[in-house]
C-alpha cells in the first residue's frame, strides 16, 4: 500500500466512526457513512481473503460473532421486521470494519492517527451542536451531518436539549466524549500538550451544557481516572490533577456543572430517573434468562414495557441480550471485559488506547442504549476481535501528529 493511504487511513476510520454522515438524511433509517464504508471493507476484505493476507484466527472469531445477526437478519426479512433487519445489517457491516481496525494493533502511528480522528469527529459534533443551537438546522441537513428526524422535542426546563449529529442528546454527546480516552491516549503517550488536552475538554463540556446530559460526563471523569491508573506516568497523572483541581473545578464551581445545579441538584428527578433505570435493567435480565435466543428489535422493547412500564433497557449489553440472545449479550460483556484488562501494560503496552475505549464505552453502555448507533456497533465488534486475539507486537513509531 503507498504510504501516504497508509497513514492517511487509520485517521479517516477514527473521523468517519465520530462524524457519521447521513447519506439520506430526509429517511427514518437513512444510511450511514459507516455503512458505505462497510461495504467497501467488504470488498477489501474479500480482496485479502484471496491475497491469504487476512490472519485466520480474527476471521474465525468475526464469523462466531456475525452468526447471530446473520440469522435475524435471515428471520427479519422473512417476517418483516424492519428494526431487527438494520440493526442485524449493521452488525454484519461491522465485521469489516473491526477486521480493518485490528490492523491499528501495535502500531503506535497507526493508533495515534486513528485517536486523531476520533478527536477531529468529535470536535466536528461540538461544532454541530453549536450550530443547532444558533439555528442552522436546515444547513447540516444539506451537508449530511444532520438528520430530518431530529429530536428536538426533549426539555430540560424550558431549555431545548439539542440532538447533535446522531439525532439524540444522549447518542451524540456519548459520540463527542470518545475523544476523552483518545485525548488521554496520546496526552500520556506524548503526542498531546496539556494546553490542547484542556481546549478538547473544554469543547466537550460545551457539548454537555448544550445537550444537558450527565453520564457522559460521569463516565468521562472515571476515564480520566483509569487512563491516570493505567498509564503509569506519575509524572503527567500529577500535571493532569493540578489542572483539574486548579482550573475546571472553580470554573464548575462558579458557572456550575453542564446542565446547570438546578439539573444535577433535583433529588427528585434523579431518584426517579434512577428507579426507571434500575427497574428497566432488572427486567430486560429477567426476559433475557427466561427467553435467551432473543425477542428481537421491537417486540423486545414491547415486552418489556409490558413488564415494566419502561420500553428501554438503558444498557447496551442488556440490549443486545434482549434483541439477540443471551450468548451475544455474554460475549460482548466478556469482550469488554478482557480488552480492558488487557491494557495493564500501561502506555507503552499495544492495548493502551483498545483499553481506554473499552474502558469509556463500556461506561457509556451502562447508561444508555448506545447499541442502536453504527458508532457504537463497531467499537463493540472490534473490541470482542482485540479481546480474544493473541498478543501483538508494537510497532515503535514516535510521529504520531495529524
Amino acid at each position: 500500500m503507498p504510504r501516504q493511504p497508509e497513514r492517511l487511513l487509520p485517521w479517516l476510520g477514527g473521523f468517519l466512526i465520530s462524524v457519521n454522515l447521513y447519506l439520506l438524511p430526509f429517511m427514518d433509517d437513512s444510511p450511514r457513512a459507516t455503512d458505505l464504508a462497510g461495504g467497501l471493507l467488504l470488498v477489501w476484505l474479500v480482496i485479502e481473503l484471496a491475497r491469504h493476507r487476512q490472519p485466520a484466527a480474527p476471521l474465525a472469531l468475526a464469523g462466531v460473532l456475525g452468526l447471530t445477526p446473520l440469522l435475524w437478519l435471515f428471520f427479519s426479512v422473512l417476517n418483516d421486521h424492519a428494526t431487527t433487519l438494520v440493526l442485524a445489517a449493521r452488525w454484519l457491516l461491522a465485521i469489516p470494519w473491526a477486521l480493518a481496525l485490528m490492523r491499528i494493533l501495535g502500531h503506535e502511528d497507526r493508533q495515534s492517527r486513528f485517536a486523531w480522528g476520533l478527536i477531529h469527529g468529535g470536535l466536528v459534533g461540538t461544532v454541530v451542536i453549536v450550530l443547532q443551537w444558533l439555528g442552522f438546522e436546515q444547513m447540516l441537513q444539506m451537508a449530511g451531518l444532520s438528520s430530518t428526524h431530529a429530536e428536538y422535542h426533549h426539555y430540560v426546563a424550558l431549555t431545548v436539549r439539542i440532538p447533535g449529529m446522531h439525532g439524540q442528546h444522549n447518542a451524540s454527546s456519548s459520540v463527542v466524549s470518545l475523544l476523552v480516552p483518545a485525548a488521554f491516549y496520546l496526552f500520556y503517550t506524548g503526542r498531546l500538550r496539556l494546553p490542547a488536552l484542556s481546549g478538547i475538554l473544554f469543547a466537550l463540556l460545551v457539548t454537555l451544557h448544550l445537550t444537558s446530559t450527565r453520564s457522559p460526563l460521569i463516565v468521562a471523569v472515571l476515564t480520566i481516572g483509569f487512563a491516570s491508573v493505567l498509564a503509569k506516568r506519575v509524572g503527567r497523572s500529577l500535571l493532569i490533577a493540578f489542572f483539574l483541581v486548579s482550573v475546571l473545578v472553580p470554573v464548575v464551581a462558579v458557572y456550575g456543572p453542564p446542565g446547570g445545579w438546578a439539573r444535577w441538584r433535583n433529588l427528585e428527578a434523579l431518584n426517579s430517573n434512577a428507579t426507571e433505570r434500575l427497574d428497566s435493567t432488572l427486567g430486560a435480565a429477567e426476559l433475557s434468562i427466561t427467553h435467551p435466543w432473543g425477542w428481537g428489535a421491537k417486540l423486545g422493547q414491547r415486552m418489556l414495557s409490558e413488564k415494566t412500564g419502561i420500553g428501554a433497557t438503558h444498557n447496551a449489553f442488556l440490549q443486545t441480550s434482549l434483541v439477540f440472545g443471551l450468548v451475544q449479550g455474554m460475549i460482548l460483556l466478556l469482550g469488554f471485559v478482557v480488552l480492558i484488562l488487557r491494557g495493564t501494560g500501561g502506555a507503552d503496552g499495544p492495548y493502551f488506547l483498545p483499553s481506554l475505549l473499552a474502558f469509556h464505552t463500556a461506561g457509556l453502555f451502562m447508561f444508555e442504549e448506545h447499541l442502536n448507533n453504527p458508532t457504537f456497533i463497531i467499537l463493540a465488534a472490534w473490541v470482542i476481535l482485540a479481546a480474544f486475539t493473541g498478543r501483538v507486537r508494537t510497532g515503535k513509531s514516535r510521529s504520531g501528529s495529524p
